[in-house]
């Protein structure tokens, strides 16, 4: 069963009633993944950082989880936002969540619905060498 907020399409008022997509393609993830600060010492395709400052790793998207992320509309597509790269930012899933169709949170707002996880960035990180050894699976 589908629902309006679940359809990968929608009707936009503001668009004279033309359909646009819901959610990111494929090339708008991309660019979305591409321009997310990298984490220094990790496979730049494998790790980023999201808008807040935490690790996420690419394999684990739309899961819940200290390494999870979604694609987020920086600006709610229920506000008019569109699905496009320039719209587009990586969120970890809890933060996400928070954020939900709120507009203009910052950084430490967001941060302060991360998981409670840091790692030092060094080869010795026990939970990003196992994550490097699922994501290269």
């Amino acid at each position: 069963m589908s629902s309006p907020l679940s359809s990968p399409r929608r009707s936009g008022a503001a668009h004279n009633g033309d359909e646009r997509p819901r959610f990111f393609d494929s090339k708008a993830k991309s660019r979305c993944w591409a321009a997310a600060a990298v984490v220094p010492g990790r496979h730049p395709e494998r790790w980023r950082r999201d808008a807040a400052g935490n690790v996420v790793c690419k394999r684990f998207c739309n899961c819940q989880g200290c390494l999870c992320f979604e694609y987020d509309h920086i600006v709610p597509f229920s506000k008019g936002g569109e699905s496009t790269a320039e719209n587009c930012q990586i969120l970890q899933t809890r933060v996400n969540r928070f954020k939900s169709d709120k507009e203009a949170v910052d950084a430490a707002q967001l941060k302060g619905y991360s998981c409670d996880v840091q790692f030092t960035g060094d080869s010795g990180s026990f939970p990003l060498l196992a994550a490097d050894a699922i994501a290269a699976s």
